[in-house]
């Protein structure tokens, strides 16, 4: 176990339990007014320093495809697996490895996520209302509005450090402040579809994302390695929670953070109305106890709803039933364009470059719900050569051949990758529950999910992906393929299962994020979401967060923390 921060402390106000995208802006929130906090973590902490104001961290990262594909943040599935079936009549599952499994390190899964970080846009918030009841579909408005939540973006922004460049996306909510840095160096490989998308009346824009295009809160900027998706940043200039909200924390002697710590079920008291402690197990194996006057759940949404399982078999906060349901991804549509040129898609910051265009609007059925493009570039040398060994393997080729695809490259250094990020429709049926018989290593049951995607948006990928094919021939792609469709969800974007709103019948959470049925309990991640919008959720994950701690500390005017 590492202790980090002030390890004085030993009462606490408030326990966070995950570090992440939805716990890092909660500690620093309460931290920076006064509160004492624990966050426990179930992951190591890969950041020397984190807690030493005399110096930067220093990452334990690099740009290193063995290190990270050896499970270094990663569950390893063996041990610590998930379980997967479409429906209940599949049996108890269909699948047992790596579900959708977010890393498990200090700093969460935005450690090595590349930090694109748009924001909602306004009728995202109001879905339920703007589509009206859809067969078999769970559509909710949010309990917050754009405008409510607009002023804690513009906050988070700042304090992670955004790039972009205001006026370019039509599609955009009004800003109340302009992005923090300008936008970075453009890829070559977006370059191409950015001209072929001009050419076709659509608006692409530079991604925003949270990393530096200049010295900016004494982190450096980046120097477009190529390995920031999947990769913790080597240098600090991706703006991750861990060196940016967390590490505020961390010095504001108001916070502890224990690695390594993995909670396994929260304790109640008889009512069932209030949570009196936590237990969690230590690096060693150890089981200890932690209390706190109030709880936070930040440790994903898959992850807070087994851990309300494990403490109860009903789903503790379950008066609703709704622990566990309306569980989202991003039904991810790709396509593929191949060409002549060599396209240098593998230099930069994985995406530079966007368009919402096929963001769609409800009931538009030439503009149905979709979402955000991302224009990206290819895959690195190892798996490069992973996926040609295994072509070659099929069509019998030999070690020769092999060596001269991969001096080619056109696999990697001549393809351009579209990816769309479509809305996903929240369904009572997709859930997660834990699962009856497969266990991880320390005995417990693992988290299962249930789901299959629904009509809306299956219909949405089959009108995109058309035009996602005639954007790569207007880029002067020599070949445009639909790329391959994942079984299970690889968006890596998972909301839902706490869903907050006004009714405790049709909610598990209230509009300021606490559980409608035990009154020191909140949820500050994706769990909250009651849809899951067409955008990469990590900036509205942390903003959100922002807003529920904010609502902590100045109950029913959480502007007052960010003011």
């Amino acid at each position: 176990m590492t202790i980090l921060g002030n390890a004085s402390l030993s009462k606490f106000d408030v326990l966070v339990i995950g570090s992440g995208a939805g716990g890092a802006p909660v500690a620093d929130m309460l931290c920076k007014n006064g509160q004492k906090v624990l966050v426990l973590e179930a992951g190591r902490n890969w950041f020397d320093g984190l807690d030493d104001p005399t110096r930067q961290p220093v990452s334990r990262f690099s740009n290193d495809e063995v290190k990270m594909g050896r499970h270094f943040i990663s569950p390893d599935p063996v041990v610590d697996p998930r379980t997967w079936r479409t429906a209940p009549s599949d049996g108890d599952r269909t699948f047992v490895g790596d579900v959708n499994a977010l890393p498990k390190t200090v700093g969460g899964g935005a450690v090595h996520a590349d930090l694109k970080t748009p924001r909602f846009i306004p009728q995202d918030f109001q879905l339920g209302t703007l589509l009206g009841p859809i067969q078999g579909a769970n559509f909710a408005d949010w309990p917050v509005t754009f405008d409510q939540i607009e002023p804690f973006y513009a906050y988070t922004e700042k304090a992670i450090g955004v790039q972009g460049t205001d006026g370019l996306n039509p599609f955009d909510g009004k800003r109340s402040t302009p992005f923090p840095m300008a936008a970075g160096v453009p890829m070559y490989c977006a370059v191409k579809v950015v001209d072929g998308a001009k050419s076709l009346g659509y608006h692409p824009y530079p991604f925003p994302g949270a990393i530096n295009t200049r010295p900016y809160d004494d982190r450096p900027a980046c120097v477009d390695c190529g390995f920031c998706s999947g990769y913790g940043c080597p240098s600090n200039a991706k703006g991750s929670p861990a060196v940016t909200m967390l590490r505020k924390a961390l010095l504001s002697g108001n916070c502890q953070l224990l690695s390594e710590t993995k909670v396994t079920r929260l304790l109640l008291n008889g009512a069932k109305n209030a949570v009196v402690g936590v237990e969690a197990i230590g690096p060693d194996g150890t089981k200890a106890t932690y209390t706190a006057d109030r709880y936070v759940l930040a440790a994903s949404p898959i992850e807070d709803a087994r851990l309300l399982f494990l403490t109860d078999p009903a789903g503790a906060g379950n008066s609703s039933g709704s622990v566990g349901r309306n569980l989202t991804f991003h039904l991810e549509t790709n396509a593929v364009g191949i060409f002549s040129e060599r396209v240098h898609g593998h230099r930069g910051r994985t995406v530079s470059h966007c368009m919402s265009d096929f963001r769609g609007a409800p009931n538009d059925p030439m503009h149905p719900l979709g979402g955000i493009v991302e224009i990206s570039g290819s895959e690195t040398l190892i798996s490069e050569a992973q996926y040609y060994l295994y072509i070659m393997k099929v069509l019998g080729f030999d070690g020769a051949r092999l060596k001269a695809m991969m001096r080619q490259s056109p696999g990697r250094d001549r393809i351009v990758a579209l990816s769309m990020k479509g809305e996903d429709a929240p369904q009572l049926t997709n859930r997660v529950d834990l699962d009856p018989a497969v266990r991880d290593l320390d005995g417990l049951p693992v988290a299962r999910c249930t789901y299959a995607n629904h009509a809306l948006e299956l219909a949405s990928r089959n009108f995109y992906l058309p035009k996602m094919l005639d954007l790569l021939g207007a880029s002067k792609a020599s070949y445009a393929i639909p790329a391959p469709i994942d079984t299970i969800p690889g968006s890596a974007h998972i909301m839902g299962t706490l869903r907050f709103g006004p009714d405790p019948k049709t909610s598990v959470c209230d509009p300021t994020g606490r559980f409608h049925d035990i009154g020191n309990l909140y949820a500050s991640d994706g769990s909250l979401f009651p849809t899951s919008s067409g955008f990469n959720p990590t900036l509205t994950v942390m903003a959100l967060s922002t807003f529920v701690a904010a609502g902590m500390v100045f109950p029913g005017a959480p502007q007052k923390g960010i003011s």
